[in-house]
């Protein structure tokens, strides 16, 4: 239809050529792939440290791992996301990997720096989910301090125990789920205990611990998370002045407006919000429903 946009899916051709041609070893390839990712690599690379050498060296060896046996790790590229929400996880899955070799390398307190800038808002996430709500503020704040001490004990053992088996970022988040366990578990009031859990509940709670593969299950959702927003925000590319104008004032805040607010904020009827409002969701359910990834993801949850 003349003067309609023309829809974008995720799933792009051009993406995917270019990582063919990567593989293929074409050096402009490279170089235009290398300008793409700088910035995204840049920023995972200053996650590890605010020191500008430092990270620099940390965005080099991110680099080396992608160029690595033919760029191996560029492999897995489907085209189910984009190419810089891929390679940030690649370099996220690398740079795990240096943080490894530091807690061996390094003094346990300089390697430590690092280690807490990597993973704290993962640990934070991780507490939260065990202990939600305003009334454990307090309780979050003493399970942060306890965790990050139980890894610093005995020169970082718990963290040096990896043998390589899956990715080092599951093995630590498997370990600090076990440890915010032991300390929801050491730390219950025994009254509270004897009253309102029994045994095997307080069993089930060690239980529902993580296991590394479960822990790299985690991650990959949370992949597929992110192309599904994404895959939305194409979709909203796509639509009309008007949708796009609804979408942000419908759902932008959060929470949803009721209809004859978002008629008042528009200036327009409320029975033409109605309409606009069906026309946004089919368009963003029809994005999701056509995107291969997401279906597979969704067959599975």
């Amino acid at each position: 239809m003349a003067g309609r946009p023309a829809k974008l899916t995720l799933n792009t051709e051009e993406d995917r050529a270019l990582i063919r041609d990567v593989l293929q070893g074409r050096a402009s390839a490279w170089t235009v792939f290398a300008e793409r990712i700088a910035d995204t690599l840049w920023t995972a690379a200053r996650l590890l440290t605010p020191d500008d050498i430092e990270a620099r060296t940390a965005f080099g060896e991110i680099i080396d791992g992608l160029r690595v046996d033919g760029f191996r790790r560029l492999r897995a590229y489907d085209g189910s996301s984009r190419i810089e929400t891929f390679t940030a996880l690649v370099a996220r899955d690398l740079l795990a990997e240096r943080l490894m070799r530091r807690l061996r390398q390094d003094p346990p307190a300089v390697a430590w720096n690092a280690f807490e800038r990597f993973f704290q808002s993962d640990i934070t996430r991780l507490i939260a989910r065990r202990l939600p709500g305003p009334d454990h503020e307090q309780s979050r704040q003493d399970a942060y301090q306890d965790i990050c001490l139980a890894l610093l004990a005995d020169d970082c053992r718990r963290l040096r125990q990896y043998k390589g088996i899956g990715s080092f970022g599951g093995f630590v988040l498997h370990v600090i789920d076990r440890l915010l366990v032991d300390f929801i578990r050491s730390t219950w009031p025994r009254r509270r205990r004897s009253e309102t859990a029994a045994p095997e509940e307080l069993d089930g709670l060690a239980s529902d611990a993580p296991s590394p593969e479960a822990a790299i299950l985690a991650q990959e959702e949370e992949q597929s998370l992110a192309v599904a927003a994404e895959v939305l925000r194409r979709a909203a590319d796509t639509l009309s002045a008007a949708e796009r104008l609804y979408l942000s004032i419908a759902l932008g805040g959060g929470a949803p407006i009721p209809a004859r607010e978002v008629a008042r904020l528009m200036s327009r009827p409320v029975a033409e919000i109605y309409k606009l409002r069906q026309r946004v969701l089919s368009r963003l359910y029809e994005a999701l429903d056509k995107h291969p990834a997401i279906k597979k993801w969704r067959a599975t949850v």
